[in-house]
């Protein structure tokens, strides 16, 4: 009887390592997000930056105009993309 409560045991062991494993991941993956988008805002605002520095004034918006339209495509892709996952075409 001793080894029939062992051998219970060790799947829940496993099965809450599993839980808490996942749930290390899913806050590593919160965290690394979260990095990412602080990134990214430091980036556009850098991006503006230097298109002030080194843009005249007259070709400022183009410019500006430009840059948010590849961030916009890039922003499109990756909606695309994860919706695709999501749904697992």
């Amino acid at each position: 009887m001793s080894e029939a409560n062992t051998d219970t045991e060790i799947p829940e062991e496993s099965t809450t390592d599993f839980e808490l494993r996942t749930n290390l991941y899913r806050a590593a993956l919160a965290l690394f997000v979260l990095l990412a988008v602080v990134a990214v805002i430091q980036l556009y605002a850098s991006v503006n930056a230097t298109i002030n520095t080194f843009i005249t004034h007259e070709y400022r918006p183009l410019f500006r105009a430009a840059f948010n339209l590849v961030v916009l495509l890039v922003a499109g892709l990756g909606i695309s993309w994860s919706v695709r996952e999501l749904v697992g075409e």
